[in-house]
C-alpha cells in the first residue's frame, strides 16, 4: 500500500486494541488482498504481540476478476464448508476490502456476485450466532486506480480515510451516546437547510443504533458484533409512513459523477418525486435495480467522524452531516424490506428533535 508503515501500525493498533478489543488466546482471521498485505502484516503482528493467533488469507485482483467472469454461478453458489465449520474455532474476523481495480460490468457478472452472496449467507448467519466480532476495513478500496475511475484526488482521498481511521473512538462513542439519548426521548424530527430542504417525520418508539467503531461487551450482548471502519454515525429508522416534505442536495456524487440539485419529495413516508438538474439517470439506474420497499423512507443518519470530509464516498460519516435513506431498514429495526438501501447527505443542515436544535448548520451543538 502507498501508506507509511508507521501509519499502518497505528491503524492496526486502533483496530486490534480499541475497536475489536482482541485478547490473549483469541483466534483471528485476517482476509486481505495483494495490495493490502502490509496492513494485514501489521494487524497480524499486533495480534501476536498480545498473544492472539492470526490466520491470513489472500485474494488477488487477477483471481477475483477471473472468478467473477469465467466461473459459472452454479459453482460459485456452493457454500465453502471448510470456512463454515472453521468458524467454531474463530473469535474475530477482519476483512480488508478490495479489489484494487474498480469492478465494471465487463469484468464482473452480476449473477456471479449474487451467487457468491448466497454462498456466504450461511457463514454470515453462523458468525452472528457465535457472536464472532467482525470488522470490515475499507482502506483497501482507497486506491489510485479507483480514484481515477471515480474522479477523486487520490492523495486527498487517501489522507481523509487514513485520518478517519485514526480518530479517537472513545470521543465518537461519547458523542454518539448523547445523540442516541436525545433520539430515544424524542417524537418528531425536523430538518431544514439553506437550499430549501424541509422535511418532518416521526421516530417515537424506535431505537437508535450507534456505530462508534467499537465492539464492546454491551454490543456483543445485544448481538451487534460487526463494524465497518472508518466509522462514526448514529442511525434510526423513522416511522415509515410519517415523512412529509423534501430534501435537496446541491451536489450529490456517485463515484465521481455529480448529480446537481437532487430533490426527493415525500408524502406520508413515500418517495413520490425525484428530480434533478443534471445526471438524474445516475440515481435512477441504481434505484430501478432495487426491489421491495424501495420508495419508503428508511433511515436517518447523523455523522460523528470529525476527520471525514465531503465527497470521499463516506459523506454519511461527516461530523454533523444529516443523511436520509430510502429502502431496506431491517438492519436497524425498521419495517422496510428491500434488496438495498440508498442515502443522500445534507452537509450544512439544521436538525431539531421536537423543539430542540441539536445540529445547527452542520454543527452538533449538544
Amino acid at each position: 500500500m502507498d501508506v507509511g508503515r508507521n501509519t499502518l501500525r497505528m491503524i492496526a493498533e486502533n483496530i486490534v486494541e480499541k475497536c475489536l478489543r482482541i485478547k490473549c488466546g483469541e483466534m483471528v482471521t485476517i482476509n486481505t488482498w495483494h495490495h493490502t498485505i502490509e496492513l494485514a502484516e501489521e494487524l497480524a503482528f499486533k495480534c501476536y504481540e498480545i498473544g492472539a493467533i492470526p490466520l491470513i488469507t489472500l485474494m488477488t485482483d487477477w483471481l477475483w476478476f477471473k472468478i467473477m467472469s469465467k466461473v459459472s454461478p452454479e459453482k460459485l453458489s456452493r457454500t465453502p464448508i471448510h470456512v463454515l465449520e472453521g468458524l467454531d474455532g474463530e473469535d474475530v474476523c477482519i476483512n480488508i476490502h478490495g479489489p484494487e481495480e474498480p469492478p465494471t460490468i465487463n469484468k464482473v457478472n452480476p449473477e456471479n456476485m449474487e451467487a457468491l452472496r448466497r454462498a456466504y449467507e450461511p457463514i454470515i448467519r453462523r458468525e452472528r450466532q457465535l457472536k464472532i466480532r467482525v470488522a470490515d476495513i475499507y482502506l483497501g478500496k482507497v486506491t489510485l486506480k479507483r480514484a481515477r475511475a471515480y474522479g477523486l484526488n487520490y492523495n486527498e482521498w487517501r489522507e481523509t480515510i487514513l485520518n478517519a481511521l485514526l480518530v479517537n473512538y472513545d470521543e465518537i462513542k461519547s458523542l454518539g451516546l448523547k445523540i442516541s439519548n436525545k433520539l430515544i426521548n424524542s417524537n418528531e424530527v425536523s430538518i431544514e437547510d439553506e437550499f430549501g430542504s424541509k422535511l418532518k417525520f416521526k421516530i417515537e418508539g424506535r431505537k437508535p443504533i450507534v456505530d462508534d467503531g467499537i465492539i464492546d461487551e454491551n454490543d456483543i450482548e445485544l448481538g451487534m458484533t460487526s463494524i465497518m471502519l472508518p466509522a462514526g454515525k448514529v442511525e434510526i429508522a423513522p416511522i415509515e409512513n410519517s415523512a412529509n416534505g423534501s430534501i435537496i442536495v446541491k451536489d450529490h456524487f456517485i463515484f465521481g459523477s455529480k448529480i446537481r440539485n437532487l430533490r426527493w419529495r415525500f408524502r406520508n413516508g413515500k418517495l413520490i418525486e425525484v428530480v434533478a438538474d443534471e445526471n438524474l439517470h445516475l440515481f435512477t439506474k441504481f434505484y430501478e435495480k432495487i426491489s421491495g420497499d424501495r420508495d419508503r423512507i428508511g433511515r436517518l443518519i447523523i455523522g460523528l467522524n470529525p476527520a471525514m470530509k465531503p465527497n470521499n464516498l463516506f459523506d454519511t460519516l461527516i461530523k454533523g452531516a444529516v443523511s436520509i435513506g430510502i429502502g431496506d431498514n431491517s438492519d436497524i429495526g425498521g419495517m422496510n424490506r428491500a434488496t438495498a438501501h440508498y442515502s443522500i447527505t445534507l452537509i450544512n443542515a439544521t436538525l431539531k428533535l421536537d423543539d430542540e436544535v441539536i445540529i445547527e448548520n452542520g454543527r452538533i451543538i449538544i
